[in-house]
């Protein structure tokens, strides 16, 4: 029993290094992800490895080739924005279902999270910012009571912000979507399941449109 356990923290403590690694382009997109090398570097056998690449492939992150292995996705646009817009539906579902049950209670843990979110803009911290900006998205999903739903819409957050890091190198927050966020807390305040939704259509479309200069590289790029 000891020896599952540890077999899986291995394979965890794997996924969660190659996934962080990608996520901070230190493997960059389109790299070989080779077992014995990632091993031998992780001080691990080949097993753990292997697990977490599986689990990276069914996140969308790498793509396998037969006969050639496994590569870290070279995501496009229109890759991008489709799963924006998977994404926008769960959340508008999620975001009707919160907004017929939600307490005062929990649209003021959604007010903390929004509070949160400016400060941490302020300090311009990219890892912590997407944290906190997915807490609320999350946090509306959980609030909706459905245990699928809340899954999938975790799965896409990931991938859109893996996506736009792999997608743009030069990514930097140069706004705060926190207006657009309290528009979100202030219809389920009101409990307007349908305001609720168009303000998180209109959020995500927000997100959409400010791809569209994503990935242009700027006058003095210069790569040798």
């Amino acid at each position: 029993m000891e020896k599952e356990s540890q077999k899986i923290n291995s394979e965890d403590a794997v996924y969660q290094k190659l996934k962080s690694a990608i996520r901070k382009r230190y493997i960059k997109q389109g790299s070989q992800l080779v077992e014995i090398t990632l091993a031998q570097q992780l001080g691990v056998s080949r097993t753990p490895v292997r697990s977490a690449i599986k689990r990276l492939e069914a996140e969308g992150l790498v793509n396998s080739i037969p006969n050639r292995g496994a590569f870290v996705i070279t995501p496009t646009l229109k890759e991008i924005e489709e799963t924006f817009l998977v994404r926008a539906q769960l959340e508008k579902m999620a975001t009707r279902l919160t907004a017929e049950k939600i307490s005062k209670n929990q649209v003021r843990e959604l007010e903390i999270i929004i509070k949160r979110e400016k400060e941490v803009f302020d300090k311009n911290n990219l890892d912590e910012y997407f944290a906190v900006n997915d807490m609320l998205h999350l946090k509306i999903a959980e609030l909706s009571e459905n245990k699928v739903l809340h899954a999938y819409v975790k799965e896409l957050l990931d991938r859109t912000r893996i996506f736009l890091i792999l997608y743009d190198p030069f990514f930097k927050l140069e706004y705060s979507p926190t207006t657009e966020h309290q528009m979100i807390v202030d219809a389920l305040k009101n409990r307007s399941p349908e305001k609720a939704a168009q303000a998180v259509e209109a959020h995500i479309k927000s997100s959409i449109e400010g791809l569209e200069a994503a990935g242009i590289l700027p006058e003095d790029y210069l790569s040798i």
